[in-house]
């Protein structure tokens, strides 16, 4: 049994995480508790592990075992001034949505409850107390606990339910991994050789709810270990059969290591080289030191922080095209022509099979499409030119910061940190120049332009059409890089290119 102190500390845990809110926030977390009709009602799950381990709650986000879950879910709703909405037939569940978040409900026909939480995912997941007693603060004397979750609670450890917890819903072998990462839990050894075995039934699962668990790993700050855990499981492979597909493809001379570790190299690059918490290592210390000034700009933070996800996954996916261009030269050198833009394609693809949202797939597509582009922006040696930048930036708009930091993660996989330590500072050197770049002709306003459409039409007396997308471009590229320096040169420019366009 849990000593008292251990008991009042979760309650003072409980009641400093609602009163640190608003007091209108506040008032609606006890409301919402409040309201819940209690009769027949378990709170389940997560709610009652975070409560055990003195986590602070959120109130909002509470998972209930109702018998007759349907009716109940109504009524609760109906109270709460909510619609239910059910999100599977197959486990027959309901969700409440709240301002806050959300209340789950889960069905319990016969009002077994000990029989539903041995149907779930992990001992620490498979604890209940009725509704009134979690309201109480009374959940120790009153904790259903079938399987000894509070035991593994202590220690950290995620068990199994049963031998068929995977078998039965395959996506748990994904949430396992999410635990980890995100909890720091201990798989147990039971699990992770389940977790190998039922691998393969991955596949099986909706692919909404494989990308929901998948892009929560994905942002964690545990992700390096995170991926060698979907490698060892072989989980990896269903995920992400193009990124696997790079076991084996040599890219040597350049490259040290074959396709797929550089790619699962640099996805832990990019983690350190984005990762908010100071560097541990002196070797760190000194990639840091180098980028301080790039990382201290606040709309390069701002970018980062926007493009973590789909920077993450384009990096861990930014070769996947090189298996199918790999060609060997007559003189022995590797090359993988293309494979950028079959890189983007392919992953276009797979991301949209995960039913991914559309814009991080436009996002990911973008940084893998142009991942070469930082490296290649000037001759070797020479610093790249305002046009070529100009080019740069309107190509990548907010994507720039994201795409710098790809250049430098994959330079890091590429030969290693102790080569390409004495160059690293000529490296963000580079990475600075592009991103600290601005136009000749700045306007005060973003959004505008020096002439916009209108005003080509105005000046060169032309209709709307594509010529007119075309001037455009040429007049904001020749402001950008000072060849004309106000309106009426833009004019002059606008009638000379559309003149030139109707001979």
């Amino acid at each position: 049994m849990t000593s008292t102190n251990q008991t009042d500390r979760r309650r003072q845990v409980r009641h400093t995480a609602q009163t640190a809110q608003t007091p209108q926030t506040a008032q609606t977390v006890q409301t919402v508790l409040e309201a819940l009709p209690a009769e027949g009602v378990w709170i389940v799950g997560g709610t009652i592990r975070d409560e055990l381990a003195g986590i602070a709650l959120d109130e909002f986000d509470i998972d209930v075992a109702a018998v007759n879950g349907e009716s109940w879910a109504r009524r609760a709703a109906d109270v709460l001034g909510s619609n239910p909405v059910r999100l599977t037939a197959a486990f027959d569940v309901w969700r409440i949505p709240l301002s806050g978040g959300q209340i789950d409900v889960w069905n319990l026909p016969d009002g077994d409850i000990e029989r539903d939480l041995r149907r779930r995912d992990f001992t620490v997941n498979a604890m209940a107390a009725p509704l009134d007693a979690f309201r109480s603060g009374d959940v120790e004397s009153r904790l259903i606990d079938p399987a000894g979750g509070r035991t593994d609670i202590e220690s950290r450890r995620l068990r199994l339910m049963s031998d068929e917890a995977f078998r039965s819903d395959p996506v748990r072998l994904l949430r396992a991994i999410r635990f980890e990462a995100e909890g720091g839990w201990r798989l147990a050894a039971r699990l992770l050789s389940a977790m190998m075995r039922d691998a393969d039934r991955l596949s099986e699962s909706a692919p909404e709810r494989i990308w929901m668990e998948l892009s929560r790993i994905l942002q964690s700050d545990r992700l390096p270990w995170s991926l060698r855990r979907l490698e060892h499981s072989r989980l990896l492979e269903v995920l992400f059969p193009e990124l696997t597909a790079g076991r084996g493809v040599d890219q040597r001379p350049v490259h040290r290591r074959d396709v797929f570790r550089h790619q699962m190299d640099a996805a832990a690059w990019i983690v350190r080289l984005t990762d908010s918490a100071a560097p541990r290592s002196r070797r760190m210390s000194s990639l840091w030191r180098a980028l301080r000034t790039i990382r201290s700009d606040a709309a390069t933070q701002e970018a980062l922080s926007a493009w973590k996800l789909p920077l993450r996954l384009a990096t861990l996916l930014h070769d996947i095209g090189k298996p199918q261009t790999r060609i060997v030269s007559d003189d022995g050198a590797t090359h993988f022509y293309g494979h950028a833009e079959l890189g983007a394609e392919l992953a276009e693809q797979r991301l949209s099979a995960l039913r991914a949202p559309n814009n991080t797939i436009a996002q990911v597509s973008l940084l893998i499409r142009h991942h070469l582009r930082p490296g290649q922006i000037n001759a070797p040696g020479q610093p790249p030119t305002s046009r070529a930048l100009h080019r740069f930036h309107t190509a990548l708009s907010d994507a720039a910061s994201p795409l710098c930091f790809l250049f430098l993660a994959d330079s890091l996989a590429t030969v290693g940190v102790e080569p390409l330590l004495p160059r690293w500072s000529a490296y963000t050197e580079h990475v600075a120049r592009i991103l600290n770049w601005q136009p000749a002709w700045r306007s005060p306003s973003a959004a505008a332009r020096i002439l916009d459409g209108r005003g080509i039409m105005s000046a060169a007396e032309i209709p709307p059409g594509p010529l007119v997308g075309r001037i455009r471009a040429k007049i904001d590229e020749a402001a950008a890089t000072g060849e004309i320096t106000d309106i009426e040169e833009a004019r002059a420019m606008a009638r000379s290119l559309a003149a030139a366009a109707q001979e």
